[in-house]
């Protein structure tokens, strides 16, 4: 078999992109829960506070994550 020379290229799954309804959201939060298993909640409800911050501003989620993770920087940036 021989390979191919164009790459494919993945690209980060990204929950916060589709939570762009309460709807979806609770459908969300509710799949979480029912995993019952605490980190993924932490990790959902992070999904959709950076959903709702995005939407709301309409700052990117992209240009929100610069922004929270330069905040979080500790010396000079």
């Amino acid at each position: 078999m021989k390979k191919s020379s164009s790459s494919m290229k993945l690209v980060a799954f990204d929950a916060a992109r589709y939570l762009d309804s309460d709807e979806a959201v609770a459908e969300y939060i509710s799949a979480m829960l029912e995993a019952n298993d605490p980190d993924l909640l932490l990790l959902a409800l992070g999904d959709v506070a950076r959903a709702k911050v995005a939407n709301e501003t309409g700052l990117g989620r992209e240009s929100f994550g610069r922004q929270v993770r330069r905040a979080g920087r500790v010396g000079p940036q």
